[in-house]
């Protein structure tokens, strides 16, 4: 393990590059001394992938850092709320009287009476750390003492503001969907608003989760929810809080939802123009509305990198073919963002035109092992090449695709097989599939 190298990787918040030095490290890289002090360097530079990681392939969380730092001390101290998860979630007994769990928990009480961080950038998440270890130690607060806690930064990107609609969404019933409602409804207040909105999309997770089992099951209270979503499409005049309506119509539609927020393809607003694309890219009944397919071939231009990506990605698995398509792929195969790079490639070699496999190969150039960004994109790409192989006849040898190496997925006309280990997907990661190619053997 080239402890100098991660170093400098978390240092410059290069997370895949860490990740990509840490695939070679040995079980005994991992119990040494390296490996903890390469822990306290990451949690201390908020890389919390890398900590996650190395919390994953069991570095002792409970050695102390240089100085005698306990780690989960250190991280509610200072309300590092997703480091302090990863550092407790390999802990046993929560609830046994010394528990980390415990500890952790004085400890954040204790620094948030005192202030501590505070005024800091980014704010310490102090109240995440109390909605969630209060959880798991059997304390569950009211919905209004978790919205209180949410709306001392009414920011929805804060981590306080996570936990407690995480926590609110877990408890699937009447009387949270109704409180919801009524704080959603609450027009006097924005930050109420969106905060009662954004748990009645998590609640619809959570409801989604529960009826999975049931074919074509509609979710509870979805009608109702479908009722007071629908106009706010039309009316909404905040950005961030229709960004939360899209998100949550979106998880509560039981009919075709593609056609109401199509006005909303062009917002001025990044963050709504992000979400529409996310919608239009996963839902099935894109492909039915010519419209649809016009905003994401506009959307494939936008400034924002993931919004050209999602854009890409959704007309790369789209049947539509025409020459003004192929130009709009082939105009990204230089696009500064890797993911839209990629799916630029893969829109074309699944159009079995050349220069998407030729981008293809030379992205897999770049491709060290399946810690590396790609990788289980790479593997999707490969699978989708064989399935639609097969059902047009092809058979015979192995495709000019991808050539095999150490962690590569290859794609055959009769087979599809990744050598190597499966990558991990972190609480972040947004490639779908991941470590959906299975080992040779």
């Amino acid at each position: 393990m080239d402890l100098p190298l991660l170093l400098a990787a978390v240092e410059r918040g290069d997370d895949d590059a860490a990740l990509e030095l840490l695939y070679d490290a040995t079980a005994d890289d991992l119990a040494g001394d390296d490996a903890v002090a390469l822990l306290a360097a990451a949690a201390r530079a908020g890389r919390e992938r890398v900590v996650d990681h190395l919390v994953v392939w069991d570095v002792d969380v409970t050695r102390p850092w240089d100085g005698g730092v306990d780690p989960v001390t250190w991280a509610a101290e200072n309300g590092r709320y997703w480091v302090l998860r990863a550092l407790l979630s390999r802990s046993r007994d929560p609830l046994s009287s010394d528990s980390p769990h415990r500890r952790a928990l004085r400890t954040a009480q204790e620094a948030l009476a005192s202030g501590v961080g505070a005024g800091s950038e980014p704010s310490p998440a102090h109240r995440a750390v109390l909605t969630d270890l209060e959880a798991e130690l059997g304390v569950h607060r009211s919905p209004d003492e978790l919205m209180a806690r949410a709306l001392v930064h009414a920011d929805p990107d804060h981590d306080d503001w996570f936990a407690s609609v995480f926590h609110l969404g877990r408890r699937t019933s009447r009387e949270t969907f109704d409180w919801a409602l009524e704080a959603a409804r609450d027009t006097s207040n924005l930050d109420r608003r969106r905060f009662g909105l954004d748990t009645m999309e998590s609640l619809a997770i959570a409801f989604s989760v529960e009826v999975e089992q049931e074919h074509d099951a509609e979710l509870p209270f979805a009608r109702e929810a479908e009722d007071f979503l629908r106009p706010l499409l039309d009316s909404e005049q905040d950005p961030r809080t229709l960004d939360i309506v899209i998100a949550a119509f979106n998880s509560y539609s039981s009919v075709d939802m593609v056609p109401a927020i199509l006005a909303h393809a062009d917002h001025a607003d990044p963050r709504v123009r992000r979400t529409v694309s996310a919608m239009l890219h996963t839902n099935p009944n894109t492909a039915k509305h010519e419209e649809a397919l016009a905003a994401l071939t506009r959307l494939a231009d936008d400034s924002t990198p993931t919004i050209r990506t999602n854009a890409l990605s959704g007309l790369a698995t789209s049947a539509l073919d025409t020459p003004e398509l192929r130009a709009v792929f082939a105009a990204h195969l230089a696009d500064p963002f890797f993911d839209a790079r990629l799916e630029a490639a893969a829109g074309l070699a699944l159009r079995d035109d050349e220069r998407g496999l030729t981008a293809l190969n030379e992205i897999r150039s770049g491709i060290k092992n399946t810690n590396s960004p790609g990788w289980g994109r790479l593997c999707d790409i490969h699978h989708l090449l064989r399935v639609r192989a097969e059902a047009a006849g092809q058979d015979g040898g192995e495709r000019t695709l991808l050539v095999t190496g150490p962690g590569i997925c290859r794609a055959t006309a009769t087979g599809h097989t990744a050598e190597g280990t499966g990558g991990h997907l972190h609480r972040d990661g947004r490639t779908p599939g991941r470590i959906r190619c299975t080992p040779e053997g």
